[in-house]
């Protein structure tokens, strides 16, 4: 990672909030979908809950719930709130 205020995704707790500042290379599907999910530049979410084995994690963005795997999430580049 470039900066030391950017945090992978897989690195959030639940309470914690952060902002979407980009997105690494990937899939263009991929990616194509979380835009359609509201997660574009600019956007802020907030950990809500983790599943008991660690994955998916539920993040509040916008006005709804979503879960996402820390895995394909990583893509998204954060600054930690």
């Amino acid at each position: 990672m470039a900066a030391t205020s950017e945090i992978l995704f897989s690195q959030l707790k639940p309470g914690d909030s952060a902002e979407i500042l980009d997105y690494r290379d990937t899939d263009e599907h991929y990616k194509s979908k979380l835009l359609a999910m509201g997660l574009v530049r600019g956007t802020r979410l907030k950990v809500l809950q983790v599943a008991p084995l660690g994955d998916p994690v539920e993040v509040s963005v916008l006005s709804y719930r979503l879960s996402l795997r820390k895995k394909e999430a990583n893509i998204l580049v954060l600054r930690k709130l």
